[in-house]
């Protein structure tokens, strides 16, 4: 009896020590202070949130307390039944009840379409808008801060009017199908607006933001349907992009703004007729300019531009226009360049003189062909200072010839005589079919005295380590080897 006692005794020790631990555990974290307890919350999802919520009385509290809310993690909601579909959301809203008018510092819904027929989607569709319209409300009655909203099931639906007047909403970021009006307030403490698939209803909505959004810093507008006219003028905005294809129909873009330091723009229409392009911003440190074209656009002269970007197809005559007002600034060293753009300057035949002030290059170009090489030579003849090279490669899924990247051996680099190879310190280069990109790699060990690392990014089964290691190499540069991921090829 004694030895059977002291056997369920030891059986019973691992259940208790289990016991003891969670024990433990919960009650260090409810002797935890409110702002330490809430701010490991913030991190949790909501369906982690309300596990958390089961454990104690005290946990309930917090769980009730907690100023984050992502209802952002149901990634086979779906495919969920109408009944389990109709269930969750039941729960979410069930839980926005409970917490009452506690405030919410943010507040991010994913929501994705149901997929069903569509003569069977149509009550589904009308009951979850009610119900994730009545969340926005909600937020808004708890003094939101931070709104963060991408829903891909409706489409030109109103958005609730009661969001832009929102005083403590200072972060708004939205992605869905819905019409925006002017928003009827004088005053707005937006600081950050992300607008994603709008249909902005009237132009006088940008009026808006420049008028009402006095503390507005950042601007994204991504595919944004309606206005013909964007026209900003904003004294506090510091970042500002655009991006839209070509079935959305935008004229004319205008933006102003004297603390302004980024603009990123991303414009692809069918045609340059009746398009203009007009920016003010003295005070502009990076620009980007992405796809197509606008002929004679104004870009201000900005004399504080430090980084540049283009990645456009023009003609030969038409990068002029780019380039006259873009690099007035002695100030730019960091350039962007696309493959069409270098080809442009080429054809041209001069040189924009500024490019003598650059220290950083980073080109993008599909693959190192035989006709980009006179580009690429003409484009490197103007670069007298350079210390860092970045050349980007998107080679094309089918190999072309092999004739076709493999014309212009280490010599024909040795015989350009370029400048900037006396300074160059750092560089990586992608390598793409054909041996030119690995002669220009060697050209570069053998002649670049003071280069201390070069990153070669290698296609899968393109041996070049030892034909790269064999080469001459006037410096104790670091030569780092890295296989390109095949979903890049």
């Amino acid at each position: 009896m004694e030895h059977k006692s002291k056997l369920m005794a030891t059986a019973s020790r691992p259940g208790q020590a289990r016991m003891h631990a969670k024990s433990r555990r919960v009650d260090i974290f409810s002797h935890l202070p409110d702002e330490v307890a809430l701010r490991i919350l913030c991190r949790l999802s909501i369906k982690d949130l309300t596990h958390f919520g089961c454990v104690s009385k005290r946990c309930r509290q917090l769980y009730l307390l907690s100023p984050v809310l992502h209802f952002d993690e149901f990634p086979k909601a779906n495919t969920l039944t109408c009944g389990k579909r109709l269930k969750l959301l039941n729960c979410l809203d069930r839980y926005l009840v409970h917490r009452g008018d506690n405030k919410i510092m943010k507040f991010s819904v994913c929501w994705a379409r149901h997929r069903l027929p569509a003569d069977e989607a149509t009550q589904c569709f009308c009951d979850e808008y009610y119900r994730i319209m009545t969340w926005i409300h909600n937020a808004v009655r708890c003094k939101v801060q931070v709104l963060d909203l991408e829903i891909s099931m409706f489409e030109d639906m109103a958005f609730p009017s009661c969001v832009f007047p929102c005083e403590s909403l200072v972060h708004l970021s939205l992605d869905m199908k819905c019409r925006i009006e002017v928003p009827s307030t004088f005053f707005s403490n937006l600081q950050y607006l992300d607008l994603s698939k709008v249909n902005i209803v009237d132009e006088g909505f940008f009026k808006w933001i420049s008028c009402s959004c006095k503390v507005i810093k950042e601007l994204n507008l991504h595919q944004v349907y309606g206005p013909k006219n964007v026209t900003i003028e904003s004294w506090s905005l510091e970042s500002f992009s655009l991006e839209c294809h070509k079935l959305i129909d935008i004229c004319h873009l205008n933006i102003s703004g004297e603390k302004l330091e980024e603009i990123f723009i991303d414009w692809k229409f069918a045609t340059p007729n009746g398009k203009s392009l007009s920016i003010f911003a003295p005070n502009l440190e990076k620009f980007y300019w992405f796809g197509n074209f606008v002929r004679n656009p104004s870009l201000g002269n900005p004399g504080c531009l430090k980084e540049v970007g283009i990645f456009l197809d023009p003609e030969a005559d038409d990068y002029k226009y780019v380039f006259d007002d873009v690099y007035t600034s002695s100030e730019v060293n960091f350039l962007n360049l696309n493959e069409e753009t270098i080809k442009a300057l080429f054809r041209d035949g001069s040189m924009p003189a500024p490019f003598e002030n650059i220290r950083h290059l980073r080109v993008h170009i599909r693959s190192f062909i035989n006709d980009l090489v006179p580009a690429m030579v003409f484009l490197f003849s103007g670069l007298h200072n350079l210390y860092t090279l970045y050349i980007k490669s998107s080679p094309p899924l089918v190999e072309p010839e092999s004739n076709n990247a493999s014309g212009f051996v280490m010599g024909h680099w040795s015989m350009q005589n370029l400048a900037f190879i006396k300074q160059l310190k750092e560089v990586t280069i992608e390598l793409s079919h054909g041996s030119n990109g690995v002669e220009f790699a060697m050209y570069m060990l053998a002649h670049a005295q003071n280069l201390e690392k070069m990153v070669i990014i290698h296609l899968p089964k393109q041996y070049v380590r030892r034909k790269i290691k064999k080469s001459k190499n006037i410096s104790k540069a670091k030569i780092v080897f890295k296989e390109r991921n095949r979903d890049l090829v």
